[in-house]
């Protein structure tokens, strides 16, 4: 609207401003002299307009000294200036806005979008498409100017400067050590590049498929185009991450070939986070989905927890945790494209919020999103089960239906337990029991086409839940005896099979850092429940379950392990306990050297100290005891006893593969398909030979058995199982450190945990030796 086409009515506030405006200031300048009481109308105070000193009427305020002054008529016109000013200026400026600027170029300031030729500007808005994108990027740019004051005497609003974008705020408050300088790695050959896009497809887009595949081997095409002007910066950047996301999670050690270039290709793909990362658009989600898994694969460089926080906090200012109305007129590709990008935050928001003990970013009772995958039968009818209809180019999403259901799961337990309240529960084990058998329900129903990998990594994800659930929680702060005993086992099976998978070169999908304090957060409560249950745990005995009514779910069968031939059962359980324990120190060196926070395992060695020296001394007790019980020590048999016991404490642990079906060995049986029913079917079982280490309790104090409590059997794996339970039992060696381990699993603090003294030997360790609290 032009200035001279504004009537009268329109103006009259501005020249008959209301008389009871409020302005900081106590007096104006003239009724301050005179120290005399002002009542601060405007324009001019009733003093003023008394003794006709109303044109001299001024106030102070901060943008102008004492003494120089300038009254409330100045000072509209003065901000009317400067709002015409700003007007002419977004006009000149409007082809600049829509337009996407060479990467090679550099993007003009604002004092020289004054100088853009008219030609330009005509051409820019000749379209109807062209203008409702100017109109949006209008939209855009007005929304982050915020609130402009319009209070006279108040400082005015001037925008922000030109070095601040919503790109440069998110990286500038989710990156904690800066990326190396002069490492930016060129784009590969795509014959080279080949290889990292399919390991990505195969092991993270399984799980995580927060875009289209054909999308973005479309993204991919245009990358590699001799036309550098078919790719923008959303395909640059989807491409150099996924680059980067693969070369991260094949790298062994921090600062190996494969880290460098995944750093390599992170920083190329930031040079396009400009035309990114930009509020109102589901690209961004994406773009903070793909870093989110990197900064899973590289905790020194980015922080996935403000990441994963800023990618749901722009999923729902978009809406996409709801799906629209019916009758909302989309197409099903961008339908499906919401509904994709959901779950795709939803699972990573969930795994960040269990494993740093955080509040979720959104509840689920917000959420009304359809699930956009489907699983497949079982057995698929013999019309459609032809090969000219199966598509083996494109990746199933069976796997990502899946763990979204357990993300679900999870969510749901972990709301109960550990933030809807803090009052104890006078009966919990009906809601942890129902619990316990969703999961097992969950596991049993995988789909059938999941390889073994991501099978064992599906039976890590249960192991982990069912120690969560299990230990003490604001609803459940003291556990039962029979509670103790299941984590005691689902610890040292956690603790075996994690192990295994980090020396295991055909297990591919990616290890994260989440996986570290998942390890070291097990590890913890494995020696708080022993030290508790020292006697119970080693003696053997299944405790009997806490009473529940008969329609609730029944509580988890005891998983049971074949008690060696000649050995007892607390010599056998002994041994298990130093084994685990030397397991779980072992698996927090790997990864301290995989990511460079070797302090973990020294802390989890000091704290483990103390339970160490017990089980050793007990260890010494039993041998001692059995040593007395031999008729003579230069018996051939006693001797050869002896050189195994002997060496069994320096025998090191051995890969699946090492491991042999003849070996002799006690191997513990794998969480299969084929073993679920031992985790929690009410089914009775045959008795198996030799019979179970475990002995029950007298009949007189033991209520009768149920169905569940029934031992059942495990089979034997083949040779060439991958993944199955069982390691040669060795005695790790003693600490000399010396810790509390008397903590509660839930009281992870985030990265950095509590210790006393800073390490020496963790320098690249980048956070506060007291950062958090254990006991908080």
């Amino acid at each position: 609207m032009n200035i001279d086409e504004i009537d009268a009515a329109t103006l009259m506030p501005l020249e008959t401003p209301p008389l009871k405006v409020s302005r900081p200031v106590a007096a104006c300048s003239r009724c301050r002299n005179a120290k005399i009481k002002c009542d601060g109308k405007l324009p001019a105070c009733s003093s003023c307009e008394k003794n006709g000193r109303a044109a001299e009427c001024t106030s102070t305020n901060d943008q102008f000294a004492r003494g120089k002054e300038r009254s409330y008529v100045s000072t509209l016109e003065t901000r009317i200036d400067k709002l015409q000013a700003r007007l002419e200026e977004a006009k000149a400026r409007k082809p600049s806005v829509v337009s996407i600027p060479d990467d090679e170029t550099a993007v003009p300031s604002r004092r020289q979008s004054y100088n853009v030729p008219a030609l330009e500007h005509s051409s820019t808005g000749g379209s109807r498409a062209q203008r409702r994108k100017e109109a949006s990027a209008i939209d855009d740019l007005v929304s982050d100017f915020g609130f402009l004051s319009v209070n006279a005497t108040a400082r005015d609003f001037y925008g922000f400067t030109s070095a601040m974008s919503y790109a440069r705020l998110i990286l500038s408050a989710c990156s904690k050590d800066p990326l190396p300088s002069g490492t930016t790695k060129e784009l590969p050959p795509r014959y080279a590049a080949a290889s990292l896009i399919q390991h990505y497809l195969n092991n993270v887009f399984t799980l995580v498929p927060v875009f289209e595949e054909a999308s973005f081997y479309g993204s991919v095409d245009n990358t590699y185009a001799q036309d550098t002007r078919k790719a923008d910066p959303f395909d640059h950047w989807v491409v150099r991450m996924v680059l980067a996301i693969a070369s991260a999670s094949m790298s062994e050690q921090r600062g190996d070939q494969h880290y460098l270039e995944g750093i390599g290709h992170v920083c190329a793909a930031l040079s396009h986070a400009e035309g990114v990362l930009n509020p109102g658009s589901i690209s961004s989600v994406q773009a903070l989905v793909m870093l989110t898994e990197y900064a899973m694969l590289d905790p020194h460089h980015f922080d996935s927890w403000s990441l994963i926080g800023a990618a749901s906090r722009a999923m729902v200012d978009l809406g996409l945790h709801t799906d629209p109305p019916k009758g909302t007129p989309m197409t099903k590709g961008k339908l499906d494209l919401r509904r994709r990008v959901f779950w795709c935050v939803y699972v990573l928001d969930r795994s960040t919020s269990l494993v740093q003990t955080r509040a979720f970013s959104f509840n689920d009772d917000s959420v009304r999103v359809k699930i956009p995958f489907t699983k497949a039968p079982a057995v698929l009818p013999a019309s459609t089960n032809k090969p000219g209809l199966q598509k083996p180019w494109v990746q199933s999403h069976e796997q990502a239906l899946d763990l979204i259901h357990l993300r679900q799961i999870q969510s749901g337990w972990y709301t109960d337990l550990f933030q809807s309240g803090r009052t104890t529960w006078d009966e919990p084990y009906h809601y942890l029991w129902q619990t316990c058998e969703a999961m097992r329900k969950w596991f049993e129903n995988i789909s059938v086409t999941t390889n073994p990998s991501m099978r064992a990594f599906f039976e890590l994800e249960l192991l982990y839940s069912y120690i969560y659930v299990l230990s003490p929680s604001p609803r459940v702060p003291a556990i039962s005896p029979f509670a103790a005993k299941l984590i005691f086992e689902y610890c040292i099976r956690y603790a075996d099979l994690m192990l295994r998978l980090i020396d295991d070169a055909n297990y591919t999908p990616p290890l994260t850092f989440y996986d570290a304090m998942r390890v070291y957060m097990t590890g913890r409560q494995f020696l708080d429940v022993l030290q508790h249950n020292t006697d119970p745990l080693l003696n053997g005995h299944i405790p009997p379950h806490p009473e529940v009514k008969p329609t609730t779910a029944p509580p988890p069968a005891m998983p049971v392990v074949n008690l060696p031939p000649g050995d007892t059962l607390q010599r056998f359980n002994t041994i298990r306990s130093i084994h685990c324990v030397k397991q779980i120190s072992e698996c927090l060196a790997k990864f301290g050297m995989r990511w460079g926070y070797m302090s973990w395992n020294q802390r989890y060695q000091s704290e483990a100290a103390s339970m160490l020296e017990t089980l050793h001394l007990r260890l010494r007790e039993f041998d001692g005891i059995v040593a007395a019980r031999r008729p003579s020590m230069w018996h051939a048999s006693s001797s050869a006893s002896s050189v195994t016991s002997s060496s069994a404490a320096s025998q090191a642990y051995r890969s699946p593969q090492s491991l042999t079906s003849s070996s002799a060995v006690h191997r513990q049986p794998s969480i299969t398909a084929h073993h679920m029913a031992s985790f929690g079917d009410s089914g009775p079982a045959p008795q198996v030979t030799p019979p179970l280490y475990y002995h029950q309790q007298a009949p007189s104090q033991q209520p009768p058995m149920q169905p569940w409590e029934t031992q059942t059997s495990f089979f034997e794996p083949s040779g060439g199982q991958a993944f199955s339970f069982g390691q040669p039992v060795s005695q790790p060696g003693r600490s000399s450190a010396h810790g509390n381990p008397n903590l509660q699993f839930a009281n992870w603090g985030g990265y950095g945990g509590a210790s006393s003294v800073p390490d020496t030997l963790d320098e690249e360790n980048a956070v506060p030796p007291n950062a958090q609290s254990w006991n908080a």
